[in-house]
Protein backbone atom coordinates (compact mmCIF):
# COMPACT_ATOMS: atom_id res chain seq x y z
CA UNK A 1 0.00 0.00 0.00
CA UNK A 2 1.69 3.30 -0.85
CA UNK A 3 0.97 6.71 0.68
CA UNK A 4 -0.99 7.73 -2.82
CA UNK A 5 -3.75 4.71 -1.90
CA UNK A 6 -4.35 7.34 1.42
CA UNK A 7 -4.41 10.18 -1.13
CA UNK A 8 -8.09 12.41 -0.96
CA UNK A 9 -9.77 11.47 -4.49
CA UNK A 10 -7.78 8.80 -5.35
CA UNK A 11 -10.39 5.80 -6.69
CA UNK A 12 -9.80 2.34 -5.94
CA UNK A 13 -11.48 -0.52 -7.81
CA UNK A 14 -12.76 2.23 -9.91
CA UNK A 15 -16.03 3.21 -7.94
CA UNK A 16 -14.57 4.35 -4.42
CA UNK A 17 -13.27 8.06 -4.10
CA UNK A 18 -11.28 8.25 -0.81
CA UNK A 19 -12.32 11.00 0.96
CA UNK A 20 -10.08 10.53 4.08
CA UNK A 21 -7.95 8.14 6.83
CA UNK A 22 -10.55 7.53 9.40
CA UNK A 23 -8.04 5.39 11.66
CA UNK A 24 -5.32 3.76 11.26
CA UNK A 25 -3.43 0.95 13.60
CA UNK A 26 -0.17 -1.45 13.56
CA UNK A 27 -1.52 -3.55 11.07
CA UNK A 28 -4.31 -1.80 8.83
CA UNK A 29 -5.86 1.73 7.99
CA UNK A 30 -9.42 2.59 7.32
CA UNK A 31 -10.27 5.28 5.00
CA UNK A 32 -13.45 6.76 4.35
CA UNK A 33 -14.65 6.68 0.91
CA UNK A 34 -17.19 7.67 -1.50
CA UNK A 35 -19.12 5.48 -3.90
CA UNK A 36 -19.01 7.05 -7.04
CA UNK A 37 -22.24 5.96 -8.80
CA UNK A 38 -24.27 5.64 -5.25
CA UNK A 39 -22.85 8.50 -3.62
CA UNK A 40 -22.90 6.18 -0.73
CA UNK A 41 -20.23 6.72 2.40
CA UNK A 42 -18.40 4.03 3.15
CA UNK A 43 -15.39 2.67 4.75
CA UNK A 44 -12.51 0.79 3.40
CA UNK A 45 -10.00 -1.38 5.19
CA UNK A 46 -6.44 -1.82 4.08
CA UNK A 47 -3.64 -3.66 5.55
CA UNK A 48 -0.09 -1.64 6.20
CA UNK A 49 2.16 -2.19 3.30
CA UNK A 50 4.36 -4.27 5.14
CA UNK A 51 1.65 -6.37 5.90
CA UNK A 52 0.06 -6.66 2.83
CA UNK A 53 2.92 -8.87 1.51
CA UNK A 54 2.53 -11.39 4.12
CA UNK A 55 0.18 -14.61 2.93
CA UNK A 56 -0.73 -14.96 6.80
CA UNK A 57 -2.14 -11.83 7.05
CA UNK A 58 -3.60 -11.10 4.00
CA UNK A 59 -5.51 -15.24 4.20
CA UNK A 60 -6.56 -13.72 8.04
CA UNK A 61 -7.55 -10.66 6.08
CA UNK A 62 -9.63 -12.53 3.95
CA UNK A 63 -11.40 -14.76 6.55
CA UNK A 64 -12.44 -11.41 8.64
CA UNK A 65 -14.82 -10.65 5.26
CA UNK A 66 -15.95 -14.20 4.68
CA UNK A 67 -16.64 -13.99 8.54
CA UNK A 68 -18.95 -11.02 8.60
CA UNK A 69 -21.08 -12.19 5.40
CA UNK A 70 -21.66 -15.62 7.33
CA UNK A 71 -23.06 -13.92 10.27
CA UNK A 72 -26.48 -12.68 10.24
CA UNK A 73 -27.18 -10.43 13.07
CA UNK A 74 -27.61 -6.60 12.43
CA UNK A 75 -25.55 -6.20 15.52
CA UNK A 76 -22.42 -7.19 12.78
CA UNK A 77 -20.58 -4.37 10.57
CA UNK A 78 -21.79 -5.41 7.14
CA UNK A 79 -19.07 -6.09 4.72
CA UNK A 80 -20.06 -5.01 0.69
CA UNK A 81 -17.49 -5.56 -1.19
CA UNK A 82 -13.55 -6.90 -1.21
CA UNK A 83 -11.11 -6.49 -3.89
CA UNK A 84 -7.35 -6.12 -4.43
CA UNK A 85 -5.34 -2.91 -5.50
CA UNK A 86 -2.73 -2.87 -8.47
CA UNK A 87 -0.39 -4.18 -5.77
CA UNK A 88 -2.35 -7.02 -5.19
CA UNK A 89 -2.93 -6.23 -1.48
CA UNK A 90 -6.53 -6.94 -0.62
CA UNK A 91 -9.06 -4.68 0.41
CA UNK A 92 -12.45 -4.73 2.52
CA UNK A 93 -15.26 -2.18 2.09
CA UNK A 94 -17.74 -1.77 4.88
CA UNK A 95 -20.80 0.17 5.99
CA UNK A 96 -19.60 3.01 7.43
CA UNK A 97 -20.54 3.56 10.92
CA UNK A 98 -20.68 7.16 12.83
CA UNK A 99 -20.03 6.70 16.29
CA UNK A 100 -17.78 5.50 18.63
CA UNK A 101 -16.44 2.47 20.73
CA UNK A 102 -17.36 1.35 24.13
CA UNK A 103 -13.98 1.78 24.86
CA UNK A 104 -14.18 5.53 24.32
CA UNK A 105 -17.54 5.50 26.04
CA UNK A 106 -15.96 4.06 28.81
CA UNK A 107 -13.36 7.03 28.80
CA UNK A 108 -15.60 9.30 29.03
CA UNK A 109 -18.62 8.52 31.59
CA UNK A 110 -16.64 5.89 33.32
CA UNK A 111 -19.02 3.24 34.87
CA UNK A 112 -22.44 3.14 33.05
CA UNK A 113 -26.09 2.76 34.52
CA UNK A 114 -26.71 -0.88 34.84
CA UNK A 115 -29.59 -1.52 32.53
CA UNK A 116 -27.61 0.38 29.80
CA UNK A 117 -24.31 -1.77 30.38
CA UNK A 118 -26.52 -5.08 29.88
CA UNK A 119 -28.21 -3.92 26.58
CA UNK A 120 -24.92 -2.92 25.61
CA UNK A 121 -24.16 -6.71 25.87
CA UNK A 122 -27.08 -8.02 24.84
CA UNK A 123 -26.96 -6.45 21.56
CA UNK A 124 -23.42 -7.71 21.37
CA UNK A 125 -24.42 -11.13 22.28
CA UNK A 126 -27.32 -11.08 19.30
CA UNK A 127 -23.99 -10.63 17.30
CA UNK A 128 -21.85 -13.50 18.90
CA UNK A 129 -24.53 -15.98 19.19
CA UNK A 130 -25.18 -15.49 15.27
CA UNK A 131 -21.81 -16.08 14.47
CA UNK A 132 -21.34 -19.21 17.00
CA UNK A 133 -24.36 -20.71 15.13
CA UNK A 134 -22.26 -20.10 11.51
CA UNK A 135 -19.41 -21.57 13.70
CA UNK A 136 -17.14 -18.69 13.92
CA UNK A 137 -15.60 -17.46 17.64
CA UNK A 138 -14.97 -14.06 17.31
CA UNK A 139 -11.44 -14.29 20.15
CA UNK A 140 -10.94 -10.73 20.36
CA UNK A 141 -14.13 -9.28 21.71
CA UNK A 142 -13.79 -6.00 23.78
CA UNK A 143 -15.09 -2.31 24.09
CA UNK A 144 -12.79 -1.00 21.17
CA UNK A 145 -14.48 -3.93 19.27
CA UNK A 146 -17.95 -2.92 20.28
CA UNK A 147 -19.04 0.44 18.19
CA UNK A 148 -22.24 2.14 19.41
CA UNK A 149 -24.04 4.12 15.92
CA UNK A 150 -27.26 5.67 15.58
CA UNK A 151 -29.90 4.67 12.63
CA UNK A 152 -32.43 6.87 11.69
CA UNK A 153 -34.75 6.60 14.11
CA UNK A 154 -32.07 8.18 16.19
CA UNK A 155 -31.97 5.24 18.32
CA UNK A 156 -28.68 3.16 19.46
CA UNK A 157 -26.84 0.05 18.62
CA UNK A 158 -23.45 -1.93 19.03
CA UNK A 159 -21.99 -3.22 16.17
CA UNK A 160 -19.49 -5.94 16.86
CA UNK A 161 -16.46 -5.23 14.31
CA UNK A 162 -12.84 -6.57 13.65
CA UNK A 163 -13.47 -10.47 12.89
CA UNK A 164 -9.69 -10.58 11.72
CA UNK A 165 -8.89 -13.48 14.17
CA UNK A 166 -11.52 -15.08 14.19
CA UNK A 167 -11.59 -19.16 14.02
CA UNK A 168 -14.17 -21.39 12.16
CA UNK A 169 -14.64 -24.44 14.16
CA UNK A 170 -14.42 -27.77 12.91
CA UNK A 171 -13.53 -26.89 8.90
CA UNK A 172 -11.00 -24.37 9.80
CA UNK A 173 -7.90 -26.49 8.01
CA UNK A 174 -5.44 -23.69 7.70
CA UNK A 175 -5.94 -22.58 11.46
CA UNK A 176 -2.43 -24.30 12.77
CA UNK A 177 -0.37 -23.20 10.16
CA UNK A 178 -1.70 -19.76 11.07
CA UNK A 179 -1.31 -19.42 14.22
CA UNK A 180 1.89 -21.29 14.90
CA UNK A 181 1.41 -21.44 18.87
CA UNK A 182 0.81 -17.69 18.84
CA UNK A 183 -0.93 -15.84 21.58
CA UNK A 184 -4.27 -14.33 19.79
CA UNK A 185 -6.20 -11.50 21.50
CA UNK A 186 -6.54 -8.81 23.73
CA UNK A 187 -4.58 -9.65 27.07
CA UNK A 188 -7.17 -7.52 29.26
CA UNK A 189 -9.92 -9.75 27.53
CA UNK A 190 -8.50 -13.30 27.23
CA UNK A 191 -9.57 -16.68 29.12
CA UNK A 192 -7.22 -18.65 30.33
CA UNK A 193 -7.31 -21.10 27.72
CA UNK A 194 -6.01 -18.82 24.73
CA UNK A 195 -3.40 -17.25 27.80
CA UNK A 196 -2.28 -21.06 27.63
CA UNK A 197 -2.19 -21.29 23.79
CA UNK A 198 -4.78 -24.17 24.00
CA UNK A 199 -5.97 -25.95 20.93
CA UNK A 200 -9.33 -26.54 22.59
CA UNK A 201 -10.69 -22.80 21.84
CA UNK A 202 -14.46 -22.97 21.37
CA UNK A 203 -16.97 -20.30 21.71
CA UNK A 204 -16.41 -20.06 25.51
CA UNK A 205 -13.50 -18.03 25.09
CA UNK A 206 -16.21 -15.36 23.92
CA UNK A 207 -18.71 -15.83 26.88
CA UNK A 208 -15.14 -15.33 28.82
CA UNK A 209 -14.56 -11.60 27.31
CA UNK A 210 -18.16 -10.73 27.74
CA UNK A 211 -17.94 -10.94 31.27
CA UNK A 212 -15.00 -9.04 31.39
CA UNK A 213 -16.70 -5.87 29.09
CA UNK A 214 -19.92 -6.21 31.18
CA UNK A 215 -17.92 -6.34 34.57
CA UNK A 216 -15.90 -3.00 32.93
CA UNK A 217 -19.04 -1.14 31.69
CA UNK A 218 -20.51 -2.02 35.36
CA UNK A 219 -17.58 -0.79 37.47
CA UNK A 220 -15.18 1.15 35.58
CA UNK A 221 -12.06 -1.15 34.88
CA UNK A 222 -11.45 -4.64 34.35
CA UNK A 223 -11.35 -7.80 36.63
CA UNK A 224 -7.80 -8.32 35.87
CA UNK A 225 -5.29 -5.52 35.89
CA UNK A 226 -1.33 -6.03 36.40
CA UNK A 227 1.95 -3.87 35.83
CA UNK A 228 3.17 -6.60 33.60
CA UNK A 229 2.37 -8.84 30.95
CA UNK A 230 3.45 -12.10 33.15
CA UNK A 231 1.79 -11.12 36.28
CA UNK A 232 -2.03 -10.06 33.87
CA UNK A 233 -1.20 -13.69 32.72
CA UNK A 234 -0.57 -15.37 36.56
CA UNK A 235 -4.10 -13.64 37.58
CA UNK A 236 -6.48 -14.46 34.86
CA UNK A 237 -4.91 -18.00 35.14
CA UNK A 238 -4.76 -18.32 39.33
CA UNK A 239 -6.56 -15.50 41.19
CA UNK A 240 -10.07 -15.23 41.49
CA UNK A 241 -11.59 -11.62 40.09
CA UNK A 242 -12.93 -9.02 42.62
CA UNK A 243 -16.01 -9.18 42.89
CA UNK A 244 -18.45 -7.41 41.06
CA UNK A 245 -20.25 -6.07 44.42
CA UNK A 246 -17.37 -5.11 46.67
CA UNK A 247 -16.69 -2.36 43.57
CA UNK A 248 -20.03 -1.23 42.89
CA UNK A 249 -22.87 -2.47 45.45
CA UNK A 250 -26.10 -1.59 43.88
CA UNK A 251 -25.23 -4.25 41.24
CA UNK A 252 -27.74 -6.78 42.17
CA UNK A 253 -26.69 -10.48 43.28
CA UNK A 254 -28.12 -12.26 40.55
CA UNK A 255 -26.38 -10.41 37.88
CA UNK A 256 -22.76 -10.42 39.73
CA UNK A 257 -23.63 -14.26 39.67
CA UNK A 258 -23.68 -14.38 36.17
CA UNK A 259 -20.45 -12.14 35.49
CA UNK A 260 -18.99 -14.46 38.21
CA UNK A 261 -19.96 -17.92 35.87
CA UNK A 262 -18.58 -15.99 33.01
CA UNK A 263 -15.06 -15.24 34.46
CA UNK A 264 -14.66 -19.46 35.32
CA UNK A 265 -11.32 -20.39 34.81
CA UNK A 266 -12.61 -23.82 33.22
CA UNK A 267 -14.29 -23.13 30.59
CA UNK A 268 -16.80 -26.31 31.37
CA UNK A 269 -17.71 -24.18 34.95
CA UNK A 270 -18.82 -20.91 32.58
CA UNK A 271 -22.40 -20.48 31.13
CA UNK A 272 -23.35 -23.01 28.54
CA UNK A 273 -23.87 -20.65 25.83
CA UNK A 274 -23.86 -17.20 24.15
CA UNK A 275 -27.77 -17.85 24.32
CA UNK A 276 -27.57 -18.66 27.93
CA UNK A 277 -26.20 -15.74 29.32
CA UNK A 278 -28.39 -13.40 27.07
CA UNK A 279 -31.44 -14.97 28.44
CA UNK A 280 -30.27 -14.59 31.86
CA UNK A 281 -28.78 -10.84 30.87
CA UNK A 282 -32.50 -9.96 29.81
CA UNK A 283 -33.92 -9.51 33.68
CA UNK A 284 -31.60 -6.34 33.95
CA UNK A 285 -31.98 -4.59 30.47
CA UNK A 286 -35.05 -1.98 29.29
CA UNK A 287 -38.25 -4.37 28.42
CA UNK A 288 -37.18 -3.69 24.73
CA UNK A 289 -34.47 -5.76 24.98
CA UNK A 290 -35.75 -9.08 25.64
CA UNK A 291 -36.48 -9.75 22.03
CA UNK A 292 -32.23 -10.28 21.37
CA UNK A 293 -32.30 -13.16 24.40
CA UNK A 294 -34.97 -15.10 22.85
CA UNK A 295 -33.18 -14.21 19.44
CA UNK A 296 -30.02 -15.12 20.80
CA UNK A 297 -31.30 -18.53 22.96
CA UNK A 298 -33.04 -19.98 19.21
CA UNK A 299 -29.33 -20.22 17.98
CA UNK A 300 -28.53 -22.95 20.20
CA UNK A 301 -32.08 -25.10 20.43
CA UNK A 302 -31.79 -28.90 18.61
CA UNK A 303 -31.35 -28.25 14.76
CA UNK A 304 -30.78 -24.86 15.00
CA UNK A 305 -27.52 -24.86 13.50
CA UNK A 306 -23.54 -25.87 13.61
CA UNK A 307 -23.06 -23.85 16.95
CA UNK A 308 -25.44 -25.83 18.77
CA UNK A 309 -23.03 -28.68 18.72
CA UNK A 310 -20.56 -27.43 20.68
CA UNK A 311 -22.33 -26.53 23.81
CA UNK A 312 -24.77 -27.92 26.06
CA UNK A 313 -28.41 -26.44 26.63
CA UNK A 314 -29.08 -23.98 29.38
CA UNK A 315 -28.05 -24.94 33.39
CA UNK A 316 -29.91 -23.65 36.65
CA UNK A 317 -27.77 -20.68 37.66
CA UNK A 318 -28.03 -21.28 41.27
CA UNK A 319 -27.83 -24.80 41.14
CA UNK A 320 -25.23 -24.72 38.89
CA UNK A 321 -22.69 -22.61 40.90
CA UNK A 322 -22.31 -24.63 43.84
CA UNK A 323 -19.03 -24.43 45.53
CA UNK A 324 -18.30 -20.98 44.27
CA UNK A 325 -15.26 -19.39 45.10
Amino acid sequence: MSDDTLRTGTVIGDKYRVDRVLGQGAMGVVLLATHLELEQLVAIKLLQSRYAERGEAATRFMREARACVKIQSEHVVRVLDVGKLETGAPYMVMEYLEGRDLADVLQDRGLLPISLAVEYVLQACDAVAAAHAAGIIHRDLKPSNLFLTTLSDRSEIVKVIDFGISKARLTDSDEAGLTQGAMLGSPLYMSPEQMMVSKDIDGRCDIWALGIILYELLTGKPPFEAASMPQLCSLVLHTPPLAVRLVRPDVPMMLEEVIHRCLQKEPKARLANVGELAMYLADFAPPSAARLATRAMRFFQPGAGSGSSRFSQPQNLVASSQGRS
